[in-house]
């Protein structure tokens, strides 16, 4: 399962503001992708009251009713169709205080941030081992006796903290009545192999369910988040766009592919998945829409080739895998443009071999005698090499008709 921390982790990037309607619109999309919990921000923040008082609408809302939009505003809001209900939750310091003003807010769950390593516990709390532990079991029970059913125990800085101590941790938050450990790979360090390591060790020692915040900050972020799923934690931390600290951390949109895939089995057709709900409950189609949305608002373009939602990564031009996309699209996809909202491009142009431009003459109903398929192809070529581009429709079919000059490639 996938708690977003978008409203949280995501606002701590550098230069990133969210106002009230942003905020919303962050809610509904994520409810709309069918997300399992929202960690809607940090006890303490002004605007926290009111944006859970409205996500607790949100996530009851029937389909198409909440679009996180404000009234008049013209901007189109996601539908938000009826979803397994979204756990609401909110981050809080180790104290007792503040874990009792979370529960004033209504919220489903709440997520106590504590530091595992030495380093941290020295520098940031001056406390150390033994103190910790006997502040952290004070706070969980105090979250239990202020109405938390569920409560979280993260795990800060986790990847250079002595293992053994994390165990402790663990089991001491276990005893004190907490429901999961998140295991934060605060500054990015842990590989897939080591995070597997990790879950595993933990998960052998305590029956409460393990996380992960996996930080981005040697590109390891994804690869962590789904190797520590599939090695048994039971969630794993994302963020729309990987916003957070520094390099930010595991991609909303990434996990979450891989989770659909995963649990689907499915090709490139998404295995009956091409566009809607998913047999994991998310819908990647969503997904990427709240992407997009939040680039905007942000100012912050996504390249045109990132990984499931970048704008091209479903358009090619290359011979050999034109040709096979026309076969079957399994045999260059991981999954269908459909399931996340998007269309497959095949172009013409300087890369292109003999399938992929009669396909184009094809589509654009003209016949190509075979006679002159081999000039096509070449004069393809060159005008797109001339160009630096593929070639438009209109430019193809110029080169088609040749303006009605002799020697023209193609009949029609």
């Amino acid at each position: 399962m996938l708690i977003d921390t978008t409203l949280r982790e995501g606002e701590q990037a550098f230069e990133v503001y969210y106002d009230a309607a942003l905020r919303r619109r962050i809610v509904a999309g994520l409810v709309a992708a069918g997300i399992d919990e929202i960690e809607l921000g940090c006890v303490g923040q002004e605007e926290l009251p009111e944006l859970a008082a409205w996500a607790r609408e949100a996530v009851r809302a029937p389909a198409g009713t909440i679009s996180g939009d404000e009234p008049g505003d013209g901007r189109a809001g996601l539908p938000v169709p009826i979803p397994p209900r979204t756990a609401l939750s909110v981050w809080s310091p180790c104290r007792v205080e503040d874990v009792r003003r979370a529960a004033l807010l209504g919220v489903d769950r709440v997520s106590v941030g504590v530091p595992s390593s030495d380093a941290h516990m020295g520098a940031r709390l001056g406390m150390g081992r033994s103190e910790l532990l006997a502040r952290m079991a004070v706070v969980v029970r105090a979250a239990r006796e202020a109405g938390f059913g569920y409560v979280s125990v993260g795990l800060e800085d986790c990847s250079r903290a002595d293992a053994g101590f994390l165990v402790r941790m663990a089991m001491a938050a276990e005893d004190a009545g907490a429901s999961r450990v998140r295991l934060a790979d605060t500054v990015g360090l842990l590989t897939p192999v080591r995070m597997a390591e990790l879950v595993r060790l933990v998960r052998s020692r305590v029956s409460l369910d393990v996380a992960v915040h996996c930080h981005n900050d040697l590109g390891m972020a994804t690869a962590n988040a789904v190797t520590a799923l599939e090695a048994g934690a039971a969630y794993a931390d994302v963020s729309v766009l990987g916003l957070g600290e520094r390099a930010g951390i595991a991609r909303l949109e990434e996990v979450m592919a891989r989770q659909v895939l995963a649990r689907t089995g499915s090709g490139a057709d998404g295995g009956g998945l091409a566009g809607r709900t998913c047999a994991a409950g998310y819908r990647m189609d969503a997904a990427v829409a709240l992407c997009r949305s939040l680039s905007a608002a942000l100012g912050r373009p996504m390249p045109v080739d990132k990984p499931v939602t970048g704008g091209r990564i479903f358009a090619c031009e290359t011979g050999i895998h034109a040709h096979g996309v026309l076969r079957d699209p399994a045999l260059f996809e991981p999954f269908s443009p459909e399931l996340t909202g998007q269309r497959r491009t095949v172009a013409v142009g300087k890369k292109s071999g003999r399938a992929a431009v009669l396909h184009a003459t094809g589509r654009l109903g003209v016949e190509v005698g075979p006679a002159r398929a081999g000039a096509l192809v070449a004069a393809v070529r060159a005008e797109s090499a001339r160009l630096g581009r593929p070639l438009r429709d209109e430019e193809l079919l110029a080169l088609c008709t040749g303006a009605g000059k002799e020697g023209a490639p193609c009949t029609g």
